[in-house]
């Protein structure tokens, strides 16, 4: 369980967040969804224990987390299994092929980030967040900048381990169809300062059936025209 507090988290004396409660369940898939420049990027910076300057606290087990980010961010002087062996705790090579093999990529494992195509070191990153078993992974927008069949098939590699380790997964999107597909819940945010306007309880699990998708989507903005604007 993650406990969310953030009283306050000021920027050049302005409120940025202010009064966010999050309450996370074990192997929860949550989503957070605001307008750009609201502080979707802070609030999980804050929650990745990586900006302790707030007013509040959180609670929780953060002593295994995985990331993942918009860009892969592997070293490009490393090859890939030397980019995963550094991240990975038990050093074991064998877990390595086994999880690269899963997604189709123990072919690689020898070349450098620069030999592969966008979608490739993303899945590499990927592999890495999950690479120790972490209890907790966040993510802060992994998808995007992919074209849609290159998204779509990470998206299934992400639920594929995701039901593996049973992580908690806090996701970061300004795409609420990408939300709606992996997450159990959907927190939306409002904007100067943010704050929770709005907890949805999703009911796809993991579909990948756009008509249901757009279903859910088109109820929920049906019923809250401005939710995207941070607007309720």
């Amino acid at each position: 369980m993650i406990n969310i507090d953030i009283v306050n988290k000021k920027y050049n004396k302005e409120s940025i967040i202010k009064d966010i409660k999050i309450s996370i369940k074990d192997s929860e898939f949550l989503s957070i969804i605001g307008p750009s420049g609201c502080g979707k990027t802070t609030l999980l910076n804050i929650i990745a224990k990586l900006d302790e300057n707030y007013e509040g606290h959180i609670n929780g087990d953060f002593s295994n987390i995985g990331f993942m980010f918009q860009d892969h961010r592997l070293l490009p002087w490393l090859t890939i299994k030397e980019n995963l062996l550094l991240i990975s705790i038990d050093k074991d090579i064998n877990e390595i092929n086994r999880l690269m093999k899963n997604i189709g990529l123990e072919n690689i494992l020898d070349e450098y980030p620069n030999k592969l195509s966008g979608g490739m070191a993303r899945r590499v990153s990927l592999i890495r967040a999950f690479i120790n078993k972490p209890k907790i992974i966040l993510l802060d927008e992994p998808f995007i900048s992919l074209d849609y069949p290159t998204a779509t098939n990470l998206k299934k590699d992400f639920i594929t381990f995701y039901n593996e380790f049973k992580p908690t997964v806090i996701l970061v999107t300004h795409d609420l169809s990408e939300a709606i597909l992996l997450s159990n819940r959907i927190i939306f945010l409002a904007k100067n300062p943010a704050k929770v306007i709005l907890e949805f309880e999703n009911t796809n699990n993991q579909e990948f059936n756009l008509k249901k998708i757009d279903e859910i989507k088109n109820q929920i903005i049906e019923d809250y025209p401005h939710i995207l604007e941070g607007l309720i």
